[in-house]
C-alpha cells in the first residue's frame, strides 16, 4: 500500500513538472523581450560610389556595453539569403551607446571597417541577432535570436516580400529615397508622438543622436522660426534661421521685427531663397564665414547697430509681401502670421506683445549670461508646434546647421506641485509652467536652461496640488547634475510663483509622493532614467579642495584648508565642523565650528595661517595644522558632537583628508574610518622647490583619496592640477570625431612643418588644443589652442607663419619658435589634440582634459611606422591611411588635401616562385615571413626611391611545393607614378633571371619556375596531425554509441507517458 501511494505521487509529480515546464517552454517561446541593442541609423547608399556607407547601433543604455553574443547579418532580397555576417563579440559601443560600422572614410571612424561597396541598396535587409552561432554567409533568412531588423530599399518599385515576411512582418521596405536630398541621406530610428518607432530618410548623423525632424509636419506649416541670435556687442554676428522642406524655393514670405515698448514694426524684411537640403534658410549679417552657406543665405541691411534689439521684442513670420506691413505700424493682427517668437532679456518685461502674437503662452527669457556668452535660442520641439517659446532652449549658434538642443538620454523624470485653493479653476497650459520654472531655475545653475528643457510635459489635478510631471534632459551628464541641484534647491525653498494673469502667487513643493524618507533629491520619482541605468545623481556638498599642512623650511606661516562648494555660491556653512585629528592617538587637537561664515563667490573659503594670501576667513595660529601622519574632517551636524580630544568618529561625517608630508608612518584607524580602503596622501616636498599642496583634482567624490595630487598651492584659486593624460586605447581614440590626419616633417631646428587635423565640416576647433610633449615628460613643452573650423572636406591646417597675416577659415598660422624644440633623435616626441571638458561654473576644478588623438615619433628612427628609407634626400610627412593597419606612414607631404596613401584602385598583380630547401620552415617561423615583405619592400625602396611602406603589401600567401615557396598578392601604389616604377621594379626583378635573394641569411633563389596552383600547399594552413585523426575517429565513435543508445531509449522506455510527450522527446533526439 506504502510502495503504491509512493509510486502514484511520484507519478503526479512527473505529471505536474511537465506542464509547469510545457508551460514555461511555451511562454518562453511566445515571450519576446524588449530589444537594448537597436539598429540605429544604416545609410546603405551614396551618390556615385559607395564610399561613404554605414550600419550605426546604438544601446538604450547609451553607455559603454560589451556586444559579446551579438552578429549582424546582411540579407540580399533577390535569394533572401545572407551575403555577409558579422560576429560582434569582442566588440563594445562607446560612451554614448553607438557603435558604428562602415566605410573607412567616415567620420568619426567606426570601430568596424567594411570595404567600398559592402552594404548593397536593396532591396535587402540588415538583421541582428543575439544568442545564435549558426549564422553564415548564404543561409536562408529566418527570425530565430532576432533581435531587431531593417528591410531598405532605394527604388520606390522595389519589392522584399520574403524578407518583410521573416523579419518585419506588417511594415513596408523603408525606402532610402535619393530624390529626398541633393546630397546624402540616411535611413534613421525616430520614435513619434504616439512612442511608435518607425524610420525615415533624414540628413546622416554617424555616431551621433538622430535629428528626426518629421518633415511631414513642415509640409502642412511651410516655414518656421528656427533659431535666432541676437548679438551680444556691436559688430558681432546676428540672424534669424528658418525651418522648412528641403531644397525648396521660398516666396510670399515676410519677417517682421516688432519692439515691445512700442508694439510697432521696426524692420520689415522680405524673404526670398532656398532652402538647403537640410531645409534651413538663413536671414543675417556677419555670415560670410558659414561653409557653403551662400547658397542659402539672404544677408540683413548693413547697419552699425544690431537690428535684433536687447529688451522685450518679437520675431515674427507672415505670409503675404512687404507692401501689407509698413515700419512703424502697429502689430496689432495675428492674420496670416506662421510663427512669432517673443523673448526678453528683462527679468519682469511688458508682456502687451506676448499677449497679441503668443496669447497664453510665456515670453522666452534670455539670461545675461547667456547673451555675453553668445548664445542663440534654437527651436528644440518640432514641427507641429508653432507661437510656443516653450519649443526654444538657449544653446550655442548653429547656422545652417541642426540645433544644439538637449538629449533625452541624459534625462530624469521629475514631478513637482503647486499648492492651490481651488486646481481647477487654476489649470495652466504647461508651456506658462515650463517657461515660470526654466527662468527659475536659469538663476540658481546659471547652465543656459530653456523651456524646452523640459519634455513631454503634462499638468494634471491631483486634490488640492497642480502637479507638473515631465522628463528633464540636458545637453550632457554634467549639465543633469546642476540642473538637478538648481531643482533640488528651488522646491527646498518653497518659492512662490506667478503664472500669466493670475493675481495670486502659488508655492512650489515637492509632491507627497516624493516625502518617503529617501535621499533622492525632492521632485525627483523613483522612475529609473529614459535610457540610463546610473545611480539618483547625489548631492552636490561642501568638500575638502585642498591641504597644506607642511611649509618650506622651518616656518610654518603659510599652512592652510581650503573647502570648496561646486554649487550655487556664496553658501552658507551653518552646522558645518571642521575637525583636526592626530594620527598617533587618533584624538581631535582641534575642532572649528563654522557656523555664520560663508564661502566667497567662487564657492572657496579659506582656514589658515596668518602668512597666507590672501588672507584667510578664519584665521589660526602658526604651526596648528600638524604636518602627518594626521587627518583632516568636515563634518556637518546642528549639534554640539565635537569636542577636543574626542575619539575619531564618523557621525555627520562629509568629506576627509588623511595624509603625511614626510615619513612613512601609518595611521589605521584614521583610514579605516575616514577613507576606508585608500592610501594616506603624500605631501611630497620633492614635488617642486616652492611650497606644495594636497589638492582635489580628478573628482567632487567625497571621502576619495584618488582624486587629489600634489600640486603647487593655489589658496582661493583653481587648483594647479597635472591633467595630462596619453595613456588612452585604441578604441577610446577610433571613437574620435577629430584626429590628427598628416604631420609634415621638416628638419631638426624646425619639427614640423605643419599639422593637419581632419573632422566633421564646418566645426569648430575652439574647444581643441595641441600639446607637444617630448621624452617622458608628462607636461607640454609648448601648447596651441586652436582657432577656426575645418573646411568643406573636413580638413584643418595649421601652419608657420606670421599670425599677423590674413588667412583662411581653415588653416591657423602660429609663430615658427611654437615649432622649435631640441631634442635628442632618441627621444619619442608627441603630438595630441585634447579636446576641453565642460567647465563647471563657480569656480570649479579643471578636471582633465580629453584626448583625442595621439601621434608618437622619434626624429631619428620611427618604429612605431612601417617604412624603408630611400637613399635621397626628400620632404616628408606622416600621413594617416585608413587602408593600413599601422596608424601612420610615410608620404608625400598633403597639406590640405587627401593624404597621399596607398590604395587598390592603382594596384599590382605579384607573383613570385623562390627555390629554398627546407619550404616547411616557414610555416614553423613567422616572424621569417614578416623580414621577407621587409626584404621585399626594401627591394622595391631601393629600386623606386618612391616611399614604399609594408603597407602596400596587400593580400600576401606563401604557399609551398615540395622545394618552391610562392609568394602571391598585390602591390598598391598611392598614384600612377609610384605605379609606374613599381611595373618597371617587377619587370626588371623578373628579367634578371634565377638569383640569389636573401632574407636573414637564408638564400632563397629567385624566379623559379612555378607550380599549377592546384599543387601547391598553402604555408598558412597545416596538414591533420596523427593525434588529431586519433581524435576524430574517437568522437565519431562516440556519436554513434550516444545515437544508439538514444533510440533504445526511445523503444524500451516506459510507456505511461501521453503520446506528444512520447513524439515530442523521440523528434528531439533524432534532431540531435
Amino acid at each position: 500500500m506504502g510502495s503504491g501511494l509512493i509510486g502514484a505521487s511520484v507519478f503526479l509529480l512527473c505529471i505536474w513538472l511537465w506542464e509547469v515546464s510545457s508551460q514555461n517552454l511555451i511562454k518562453d517561446q511566445n515571450q519576446k523581450m524588449k530589444p537594448t541593442l537597436l539598429i540605429n541609423e544604416v545609410n546603405a547608399d551614396n551618390p556615385g560610389e559607395d564610399t561613404m556607407e554605414y550600419v550605426e547601433l546604438y544601446h538604450i543604455s547609451g553607455q559603454r556595453v560589451a556586444l559579446n553574443g551579438y552578429y549582424l547579418v546582411f540579407y540580399n532580397g533577390k535569394g533572401n539569403t545572407a551575403y555577409k555576417v558579422m560576429d560582434l563579440t569582442g566588440f563594445f559601443t562607446d560612451d554614448q551607446g553607438f557603435l558604428l560600422i562602415g566605410s573607412s572614410n567616415i567620420i568619426p571612424r567606426p570601430a568596424v571597417i567594411l570595404s567600398k561597396g559592402t552594404i548593397q541598396n536593396g532591396p535587402d535587409a540588415i538583421a541582428l541577432y543575439f544568442g545564435r552561432t549558426d549564422l553564415y554567409s548564404g543561409m536562408h533568412v529566418d527570425s530565430k535570436g532576432l533581435v531587431d531588423a531593417l528591410v531598405h530599399k532605394s527604388n520606390t518599385k522595389d519589392k522584399a516580400d520574403e524578407l518583410v515576411r521573416v523579419l518585419t512582418p506588417g511594415t513596408e521596405p523603408f525606402l532610402e529615397d535619393p530624390l529626398f536630398r541633393t546630397i546624402d541621406e540616411s535611413l534613421e530610428r525616430c520614435q513619434g508622438m504616439d512612442s511608435q518607432i518607425f524610420f525615415q530618410v533624414g540628413t546622416p548623423t554617424p555616431g551621433s543622436d538622430n535629428h528626426c525632424v518629421p518633415f511631414s509636419h513642415l509640409n502642412a506649416s511651410f516655414l518656421l522660426i528656427n533659431e535666432v541670435k541676437v548679438a551680444s556687442s556691436p559688430g558681432d554676428f546676428e540672424f534669424v534661421e528658418l525651418q522648412g522642406p528641403p531644397s525648396i524655393e521660398v516666396k510670399d514670405l515676410v519677417m517682421v521685427l516688432i519692439e515691445g515698448s512700442t508694439q510697432k514694426i521696426y524692420f520689415v524684411m522680405e524673404v526670398k531663397g532656398e532652402t538647403s537640403p537640410d531645409g534651413l534658410l538663413l536671414l543675417g549679417s556677419g555670415l560670410s564665414r558659414i561653409p557653403g552657406g551662400a547658397g542659402h543665405t539672404q544677408f540683413l541691411q548693413n547697419s552699425s547697430t544690431p537690428l535684433l534689439k536687447a529688451g522685450t521684442n518679437a520675431v515674427a513670420l507672415y505670409r503675404g509681401t512687404v507692401s501689407h506691413f509698413g515700419v512703424g505700424s502697429t502689430a496689432a493682427s495675428a492674420s496670416n502670421l506662421l510663427d512669432a517668437l517673443v523673448y526678453t532679456t528683462l527679468e519682469q518685461p511688458d508682456s502687451k506683445l506676448q499677449d497679441i502674437l503668443t496669447p497664453g503662452k510665456p515670453l522666452f527669457y534670455v539670461s545675461k549670461q547667456s547673451q555675453q556668452e553668445g548664445a542663440s535660442v534654437s527651436r528644440c520641439v518640432c514641427c507641429s508646434v508653432t507661437r510656443d517659446p516653450s519649443s526654444y532652449a538657449l544653446g550655442k549658434p548653429t547656422p545652417l546647421q541642426f540645433n544644439d538642443c538637449p538629449k533625452k538620454r541624459f534625462g530624469r523624470k521629475v514631478s513637482l506641485c503647486f499648492q492651490v485653493a481651488d486646481c481647477q479653476r487654476k489649470a495652466q497650459d504647461e508651456s506658462m509652467v515650463q517657461g515660470v520654472l526654466a527662468q527659475s531655475l536659469e538663476k540658481r545653475c546659471n547652465c543656459s536652461f530653456s523651456p524646452a528643457y523640459f519634455k513631454d510635459p503634462v499638468l494634471t489635478c491631483e486634490g488640492r496640488e497642480m502637479v507638473f510631471t515631465a522628463l528633464l534632459s540636458a545637453r550632457s551628464a554634467e549639465q543633469l547634475d546642476r540642473e538637478l541641484q538648481a531643482l533640488s534647491v528651488l522646491v527646498k525653498g518653497e518659492e512662490l510663483m506667478h503664472f500669466g494673469n493670475q493675481n495670486s502667487s502659488v508655492a512650489i513643493k515637492a509632491c507627497s509622493s516624493d516625502a518617503n524618507g529617501t535621499d533622492t533629491l525632492p521632485g525627483l520619482t523613483s522612475e529609473e532614467p529614459r535610457t540610463t541605468r546610473e545611480p539618483p545623481t547625489p548631492a552636490l556638498e561642501l568638500l575638502i579642495n585642498e591641504v597644506n599642512a607642511d611649509n618650506p623650511g622651518a616656518r610654518e606661516d603659510t599652512e592652510y584648508i581650503e573647502l570648496f562648494y561646486p554649487g550655487q555660491t556664496p553658501f552658507s556653512l551653518k552646522n558645518y565642523w571642521l575637525v583636526l585629528y592626530n594620527g598617533k592617538n587618533n584624538l581631535a587637537y582641534k575642532v572649528l565650528n563654522l557656523t555664520g561664515y560663508w564661502t566667497n563667490e567662487l564657492g572657496y573659503f579659506l582656514i589658515g595661517s596668518g602668512g597666507v594670501t590672501p588672507k584667510p576667513s578664519l584665521v589660526l595660529p602658526d604651526t596648528t595644522i600638524q604636518n602627518g601622519v594626521d587627518a583632516v574632517a568636515l563634518y556637518r551636524n546642528p549639534n554640539s558632537l565635537y569636542k577636543t580630544n574626542m575619539q575619531v568618529t564618523v557621525d555627520g561625517l562629509i568629506d576627509a583628508v588623511v595624509y603625511r608630508a614626510r615619513g612613512s608612518e601609518k595611521a589605521d584607524k584614521l583610514v579605516a574610518l575616514l577613507t576606508p580602503g585608500q592610501n594616506v596622501l603624500h605631501e611630497n616636498d620633492s614635488h617642486s622647490t616652492e611650497d606644495e599642496s594636497i589638492s582635489r583634482c580628478l573628482s567632487l567624490k567625497p571621502r576619495d583619496s584618488r582624486s587629489f595630487q600634489v600640486t603647487l598651492t593655489t589658496p582661493l584659486r583653481e587648483n594647479a592640477c597635472a591633467y595630462f593624460n596619453l595613456n588612452s586605447t585604441e578604441e577610446m581614440l577610433h571613437n574620435s570625431s577629430t584626429v590628427i590626419n598628416e604631420v609634415g616633417m621638416a628638419n631638426d631646428s624646425l619639427l614640423y612643418k605643419f599639422i593637419e587635423l581632419k573632422g566633421k565640416p564646418g566645426n569648430s576647433l575652439k574647444k581643441y588644443t595641441l600639446h607637444f610633449f617630448s621624452g617622458d615628460h608628462r607636461w607640454p613643452y609648448t601648447s596651441i589652442h586652436l582657432q577656426g573650423e575645418f573646411g568643406s572636406n573636413g580638413l584643418f591646417v595649421i601652419m608657420p607663419g606670421q599670425m599677423s597675416q590674413g588667412g583662411k577659415t581653415n588653416e591657423q598660422l602660429v609663430m615658427p619658435t611654437l615649432w622649435n624644440h631640441p631634442s635628442s633623435k632618441q627621444e619619442i616626441l608627441t603630438v595630441a589634440i585634447f579636446s576641453h571638458k565642460v567647465r563647471l561654473p563657480y569656480g570649479t576644478l579643471n578636471i582633465a582634459e580629453k584626448v583625442e588623438d595621439i601621434l608618437m615619433w622619434k626624429p631619428g628612427m620611427i618604429p612605431q611606422i612601417s617604412f624603408t628609407y630611400g637613399k635621397r634626400e626628400r620632404m616628408w610627412s606622416l600621413s594617416r591611411c585608413p587602408s593600413c593597419r599601422e596608424p601612420f606612414l610615410i608620404s608625400d607631404p598633403t597639406p590640405g588635401l587627401e593624404n597621399s596613401c596607398p590604395q587598390e584602385l592603382l594596384s599590382l598583380d605579384l607573383r613570385m616562385c623562390l627555390l629554398i630547401p627546407n619550404c616547411s620552415f616557414w610555416h614553423q617561423n613567422p616572424s621569417l615571413r614578416a623580414r621577407f615583405r621587409q626584404t621585399l619592400v626594401q627591394s622595391m625602396e631601393d629600386s623606386c626611391l618612391c616611399g614604399i611602406s609594408l603597407c602596400s603589401l596587400q593580400g600576401l600567401n606563401f604557399t609551398c611545393s615540395n622545394t618552391t615557396l610562392e609568394v602571391s598578392g598585390q602591390v598598391w601604389a598611392a598614384d600612377v607614378e609610384q605605379l609606374r616604377v613599381l611595373i618597371q621594379w617587377q619587370s626588371n626583378f623578373s628579367s634578371l633571371g634565377p638569383h640569389p635573394f636573401s632574407v636573414d641569411g637564408i638564400l632563397l633563389k629567385a624566379n623559379a619556375p612555378c607550380t599549377p596552383s592546384s599543387e601547391a600547399v598553402p604555408v598558412s594552413k597545416a596538414s591533420f596531425q596523427t593525434w588529431e585523426m586519433v581524435l576524430l575517429v574517437l568522437g565519431s565513435i562516440l556519436l554513434i554509441l550516444l545515437l544508439i543508445g538514444a533510440t533504445f531509449y526511445c523503444m524500451k522506455r516506459p510507456q505511461n507517458y501521453n503520446n506528444i510527450e512520447l513524439n515530442d522527446r523521440c523528434e528531439i533526439m533524432s534532431d540531435i
